[in-house]
């Protein structure tokens, strides 16, 4: 009986072991799985890009999306936020989320800002490689890239400049209000019309939060962010002017 009950043990001992090299291996796929879905979505955008665009248009344009996007992505890894890697979503962007939320309204705006920063890098780099070559699809990659960071800046949530000013007052969500919805009159997009939905419950979210000492920001820090903030608006709407104003390209 000693003996049977041993030869159990040890096919019970193999059995584990050969389980928990199955799931070392299912764990190495679930890790390159999140992966594989990033880049799996960004092809898939390309390819919806390219389709009415053309190739070139359409593979610089999903890479100036990712490039904003990694920007939030790194940032919010460099002040220890556990996010997830971009997904995108043809006509709608991309976007990471957030495992752990943050503690204060300055990590929140950090991490919102990491986006536009280096998307506003993307953008320029396309706009220097225009005066290097001289090839128009680079000066419309530029205004395409100018564009979308500076639509992220609107201060209303979920947008990018609606969690920057966080940082800076609510108050300015008071300008953010009006202008998503003149921008939703005039173009009458539904993805806009979406983020309007999405934005109107945090609003009463912000006001719980102001309860907390969340929103408690020193004054050289609120000046820093104001400086970033409208700064990045100046450069990147002085972007789009220059080039709208160029050889009549972006009409």
């Amino acid at each position: 009986m000693l003996g049977g009950l041993l030869i159990l043990l040890s096919k019970f001992k193999f059995g584990l072991f050969f389980l928990l090299g199955k799931l070392k291996y299912l764990l190495v796929f679930l890790k390159f799985g999140k992966f594989l879905t990033t880049f799996a979505s960004m092809f898939l955008m390309v390819w919806v890009y390219a389709r009415l665009y053309g190739w070139v248009f359409g593979v610089g344009f999903v890479l100036l999306i990712f490039v904003h996007e990694m920007g939030h992505f790194l940032t919010a890894r460099r002040v220890g936020l556990n996010v997830s890697a971009p997904i995108f979503i043809p006509f709608m962007g991309a976007f990471i989320t957030m495992k752990d939320q943050p503690r204060d309204a300055v990590t929140e705006a950090t991490v919102a800002a990491g986006g536009p920063i280096l998307g506003s890098v993307g953008a320029f780099l396309c706009a220097a490689m225009y005066l290097l070559t001289g090839q128009d699809f680079w000066l419309a990659l530029a205004y395409s890239g100018f564009m979308i960071n500076l639509f992220n800046l609107i201060p209303f949530h979920p947008l990018d400049g609606g969690r920057i000013v966080t940082a800076i007052s609510l108050k300015m969500w008071l300008v953010g209000i009006p202008l998503m919805l003149l921008t939703a009159l005039k173009f009458f997009n539904p993805i806009i019309i979406l983020l309007l939905i999405l934005g109107i419950p945090q609003i009463y979210h912000q006001w719980k939060l102001s309860k907390t000492g969340y929103y408690d920001t020193p004054l050289s820090t609120r000046l820093t962010f104001a400086v970033l903030y409208f700064g990045l608006i100046i450069l990147l709407g002085g972007g789009m002017t220059y080039i709208y104003g160029m050889h009549g390209i972006i009409e």
